[in-house]
């Protein structure tokens, strides 16, 4: 039978229809109980006999019954299909759901971010995530049918290139057939989009990914997507009543309301004077009731400004506001060739703001390879360094090139200001947590010895390693201690330690970092146990006691999680042992390494190191 979707239901009063989805809620009254199925397209209410099936909230199921209009008494203005119920004569389970780790329910506010984005997958489900998701999708999709509309082509440009200076870091990816050569991440298709318009397609356009290892906010991520957008033959006029058109027919056509067409225009030095920013919200309180949407353009910005890291290496330069690689004012050309004025160089660039936040900009660029040339001067670059990094478009433009412009507006921010969400996650389906980790699944994260050494790639921290490896032995030696060593394959957890050492998970030494107010300290214990951190803050008198991040595990020991050695000692730090660590004879420990152990006895370990010696373990699964 033909699947019926949930929010069809209303168009077919008394016929039989087959649902599937997941059960929202369950509400039990004596022999009937009634179910509300939720799919892609809402909720509709199910009617069951409660011996039907046994399910609970959030199993996936699949029904078969009649629509019939619901009694007056219990329509439900509320839910789009709230006139009608479906009375089933079968239910088939598709798949059983444990008890959730989390609320779906509510809007999700209010839970604990590292939470949500561990279970992302169940977050999703809520109905403001799923809402938001689904109007990124309408938004991205009207922005296409604009550009198309106007005659644009659609182009993907290269997410392996070049690094180039550009504003932010690079993330940088190793190239396995050129060893010691990196690609690196584009932070955006500037220059590509450039040669597209040397190569004469005049109206680009890409839904383009970028990546930035930049600081991380509530509003910026380590990728972004942009809706990026490119033209030849005009001038910034042209370029801002492009953008006007496609923005206020986009978010109208979704339902929103704009304060002021068209958009007011500042300048740059304007905008400092009245708002003290060149972002600002040009909303009344009523306004932000109301959720309309204020846009405005700021114009002439400086095209330098100051900086104390300059690219010749002295102690003072310029560096670029937005661009590199825009145009100057025309009654500014020549002080940027002549390197006149510098401070008072303004550029075409144009940035559209919105209730607070930047959502776009852009300029029209330098495309003659002289003003290119000049810009990089400026900043300090000598003639080998902007051959060497921007050769290929110097060459490209000496071939001929249209004027051209164009700008680009940032998804995730322009989703910001139409929902109101006050973080970036809100509108993003897999974001990363403000710590730089990703979703769901553990990255960044630890690759295996193999790849790394088929890259030709030697990780400061292995090195690092490397050395406390040595400072390990040095010190047993001296002290004419016996021990074994025993090099295996990579392992970070003391359980995939204990698998291939081929020994029991008690006789491992395993070593935490925790922090005693801001104080750095050392935890060991044996394997099989945990820290019960409020014995050992009683024992001690601590107030504060909390475990380290990887970052400051890091920062301590100078190696990651899983190799850090029980000897406190070497990073003068206290280290305070359990007595069960003197349940065996034997101890087995990293050494510094995630490939090499180290097996002595526990005596000669407790001679070298001298701990504090108190109990404050507890069993992993007590009886």
């Amino acid at each position: 039978m033909k699947r019926t979707l949930a929010s069809e239901t209303v168009k077919q009063l008394g016929e039989k229809v087959s649902l599937s989805g997941f059960v929202g809620g369950r509400r039990d009254h004596g022999k009937i109980v009634f179910l509300d199925l939720r799919d892609r397209s809402g909720v509709v209410q199910l009617v069951i006999a409660k011996d039907l099936i046994d399910v609970r909230n959030e199993d996936v199921i699949e029904a078969t019954g009649v629509v019939q209009k619901r009694p007056e008494a219990m329509i439900n203005p509320k839910l789009a299909t709230g006139t009608i119920e479906v009375a089933l004569e079968s239910m088939t389970l598709l798949s059983k759901s444990r008890e959730l780790p989390l609320p779906i329910d509510t809007d999700g506010y209010e839970i604990n971010e590292e939470v949500r984005l561990k279970y992302r997958y169940l977050d999703l489900r809520r109905p403001r995530l799923q809402k938001n998701i689904k109007l990124r999708s309408a938004l991205v999709d009207r922005i296409r049918q604009f550009l198309f509309s106007k005659d644009f082509t659609e182009i993907e440009t290269p997410l392996l290139t070049k690094s180039t200076p550009e504003g932010s870091r690079d993330f940088l990816v190793p190239s396995r057939m050129q060893p010691g050569k990196f690609y690196a991440l584009p932070q955006s298709p500037q220059q590509y989009k450039q040669l597209l318009m040397a190569a004469g397609f005049e109206r680009y356009f890409q839904i383009a990914r970028c990546l930035r290892d930049e600081d991380l906010r509530a509003d910026r991520g380590f990728e972004h997507t942009q809706v990026d957008i490119e033209m030849s033959f005009v001038e910034r006029e042209d370029v801002m009543a492009l953008d006007e058109e496609m923005i206020t027919t986009v978010v109208e056509s979704l339902g929103y309301k704009i304060k002021e067409k068209p958009f007011p225009v500042f300048t740059y030095e304007e905008s400092m004077k009245r708002f003290g920013a060149d972002k600002f919200d040009l909303r009344m309180d009523e306004d932000k009731k109301k959720g309309i949407l204020a846009f405005a353009w700021v114009v002439d910005f400086p095209f330098f400004e100051k900086t104390d890291q300059p690219a010749d290496g002295s102690k003072e330069g310029w560096t670029f506001t937005h661009n590199p690689f825009s145009m100057p004012k025309k009654e500014h050309k020549e002080w940027l060739l002549s390197k006149k004025n510098i401070d008072k160089i303004l550029t075409t660039q144009y940035d559209l703001v919105c209730n607070g936040y930047e959502v776009g900009g852009g300029s029209i660029r330098g495309h003659e390879p002289e003003i290119l040339h000049a810009v990089f001067s400026v900043m300090g670059y000598e003639d080998k360094k902007i051959e060497e990094q921007f050769g290929h478009m110097l060459q490209a433009f000496r071939y001929g090139v249209p004027p051209h412009g164009g700008l680009a507006h940032g998804i995730e921010r322009l989703l910001m200001t139409l929902t109101g969400e006050p973080y970036l996650r809100e509108v993003v389906a897999f974001p990363m947590t403000s710590g730089g980790q990703t979703s769901i699944m553990d990255a960044p994260s630890f690759v295996a010895d193999e790849q790394l050494a088929e890259l030709g790639i030697q990780t400061f921290s292995e090195s690092h390693s490397s050395s406390l490896y040595e400072k390990i032995i040095t010190l047993l030696e001296s002290a004419k201690v016996s021990y074994e060593q025993t090099e295996h394959e990579r392992v970070v957890t003391s359980e995939d330690a204990a698998r291939v050492r081929n020994a029991p998970l008690s006789e491992g030494a395993k070593a935490l970092i925790f922090y005693e107010d801001e104080s750095p300290v050392m935890l060991v214990i044996a394997a099989d146990l945990k820290v019960d951190t409020k014995l050992v803050k009683s024992l001690h008198g601590i107030k504060n006691l909390r475990m380290a991040t990887p970052v400051e595990v890091k920062k301590v020991s100078g190696v990651d999680i899983g190799a850090v050695p029980p000897f406190g000692n070497l990073f003068r730090i206290p280290v305070y042992m359990d007595e069960g660590l003197r349940r065996n004879d034997m101890i087995v420990f990293n050494a510094g390494l995630h490939t090499k152990s180290v097996r002595m006895k526990e005596r000669d370990y407790e001679s070298l190191v001298k701990p504090v010696v108190e109990l404050f373990s507890k069993n992993v699964n007590p009886e």
